[in-house]
């Protein structure tokens, strides 16, 4: 369908549309509990303090179950360098017990498991290392996850280091008839959990990244944030969301490898899928705002990701979801995808191809299993991308979008654009196409970088700025 065709198809009151889509402030340094009440605020101070040495040179205590056991609501629980093996953490806490690294230490997990058969309750784990590659089982390929939350609610993880291997991580392929090894681990996964914080963690040389969400029975599978976490190295997708009032937001993922050429996984940045591919279930008040995705940043990648689509949504049934001031650089069509979302707003982000021979879309289309003459509610608007597509007819508003489709168009419209040295600052150059020519209703009130939009129409993730 052409970009005309599309946007003649508004059939919508834009009032009301805008007003459905109201953008709520989202700031850096917003919790959980900020956006979701029903949530726990994070603990801001310490009862009593419990140190942990395993090497006994200092502290109360050489061993961490025997701290967690005398723990009390408000205690933190300080760990010093050491190696701690696997952590199964239960227990239901009427407010947060901390456990965090002491100052200066790098305490090291094996894997950490949280709730599962005991649930657990209002446990924050921060500063700590968690790492290991994942043997195979039955002459397969594994992929453990490092941290893993079951059936739990108001969990906090925050500020740890998660990687399968370090510097010298192998990158090998998972192809038919190549050798059966070790492999590299998923990250953080919380499934079939409530309240739960995944902020600023660093994961790396991992498989997928952080996965999060449940069946949406009850509590189940609702109210997340996962903020600000970098995930960088990863063979399957960065980010994989299945749950309702969730808040996607200013996650980096970049280097993506492909080591089973699609077999196994085809790469995502951000996607989203239903519970089990359940169809029954609808997620809803889903924010997607401020990541960034970019395929490859680091030249002489091993491996390097062929196809990397960037923010996805291919089946099952979604109701509000805001997708903004997002970069995607990426080397396929898929750039914003969402099939069968309902009231829906995609609004400033920035979408560009590396390579190309493959004009990077935003598209959206209809779920396969609408009834005869459903219609939508979604916004296309003030986004920089080379087309806008989908399926004609279902009720999608297209407006204010610029339409760049050579290198030269996007080097000439941001400070450096250059694919063959995967540099990448796509802020507005001085004399930007992008400067004024948005429309500024149902948008953020804010750009990638958290700059206020008040007074810029600008187009795209980024605002115009001399500074």
């Amino acid at each position: 369908m052409t970009d005309r065709l599309l946007t003649k198809l508004v059939g919508l009151n834009l009032a009301i549309a805008t007003l459905v889509l109201a953008t709520p402030a989202h700031s850096k340094d917003a919790t959980l509990a900020d956006y979701f009440p029903i949530c726990t605020s994070a603990p801001t101070a310490t009862v009593n303090k419990l140190v942990v040495d395993p090497n006994h040179r200092t502290g109360s205590y050489s061993d961490i179950n025997s701290a967690i056991r005398d723990a009390k609501p408000g205690d933190t629980i300080e760990l010093m360098t050491g190696n701690y093996g696997a952590l199964a953490l239960s227990g239901i806490n009427s407010g947060f017990i901390s456990i965090t690294a002491a100052p200066g230490q790098t305490p090291q997990f094996r894997k950490i498991s949280i709730g599962g058969s005991k649930p657990a309750s209002h446990w924050r784990l921060s500063g700590l290392t968690v790492s290991g590659m994942s043997p195979p089982s039955n002459g397969k390929w594994t992929h453990d996850k490092l941290i893993l939350v079951l059936d739990s609610d108001n969990i906090i993880l925050e500020n740890n280091t998660v990687f399968s291997a370090g510097a010298d991580m192998n990158w090998a392929p998972e192809d038919p008839g190549a050798p059966v090894t070790d492999a590299p681990s998923d990250g953080i996964s919380a499934r079939q959990s409530r309240c739960i914080t995944i902020a600023d963690n660093k994961l790396k040389n991992i498989f997928n990244g952080i996965d999060f969400g449940g069946d949406q029975v009850g509590d189940r599978g609702k109210y997340y944030l996962v903020s600000g976490n970098s995930i960088t190295d990863f063979a399957g997708d960065g980010i994989d969301h299945f749950a309702s009032h969730s808040r996607i937001m200013r996650n980096r993922i970049t280097d993506g490898h492909d080591i089973c050429h699609h077999i196994c996984i085809h790469n995502d940045g951000i996607q989203g899928w239903n519970y089990n591919n359940s169809s029954a279930s609808v997620n809803s008040d889903v924010v997607i705002d401020s990541n960034q995705i970019i395929a490859q940043v680091t030249p002489n990648l091993t491996l390097p990701v062929i196809g990397l689509q960037g923010i996805t949504i291919f089946n099952t049934k979604w109701d509000g979801v805001r997708i903004t001031n997002n970069l995607v650089v990426t080397n396929t069509w898929h750039g914003i995808s969402i099939y069968g979302v309902n009231n829906a707003a995609i609004i400033n982000n920035t979408v560009v191809p590396t390579d190309p021979r493959y004009l990077i879309w935003i598209m959206v289309n209809n779920s396969k299993s609408d009834p005869p003459g459903f219609t939508y509610n979604v916004i296309v608007r003030n986004n920089v991308v080379p087309r806008v597509t989908g399926t004609p007819n279902i009720g999608v508003t297209v407006d204010h979008n610029l339409f760049l489709k050579t290198p030269g168009e996007f080097s000439d419209a941001f400070v450096k654009f250059d694919p063959a040295k995967f540099a990448y600052d796509m802020r507005p150059s001085k004399r930007s196409p992008v400067i004024g020519k948005g429309a500024p209703e149902g948008g953020p009130t804010t750009d990638i970088e958290g700059r206020s939009r008040q007074g810029s129409s600008d187009i795209g993730a980024y605002i115009y700025s001399e500074k």
